[in-house]
């Protein structure tokens, strides 16, 4: 689960992203998984990153770990 504060936060970068891809720029990443800290380069470049990520990526993140509502 991640906060909603978080979810805003994560969907702003989304955006980001989705704006960078619209331009042709490529965002890579470094994750070091144990820290919880990600690294993001947006120079097109791959080189030293160890995965691309991209807006749809990280909506998916956000989907995941939201709380499902059921209705009322």
């Amino acid at each position: 689960m991640i906060t909603r504060a978080q979810a805003e936060a994560l969907l702003t970068l989304a955006e980001s992203l989705e704006a960078c891809e619209r331009v042709g720029v490529k965002a890579g990443a470094w994750m070091a998984q144990g820290l919880g800290l990600i690294d993001i380069k947006l120079d097109g470049s791959d080189e030293g990153l160890d995965t691309t990520i991209t807006g749809e990526m990280v909506r998916h993140f956000v989907a995941d770990r939201l709380p499902k509502h059921t209705g009322s």
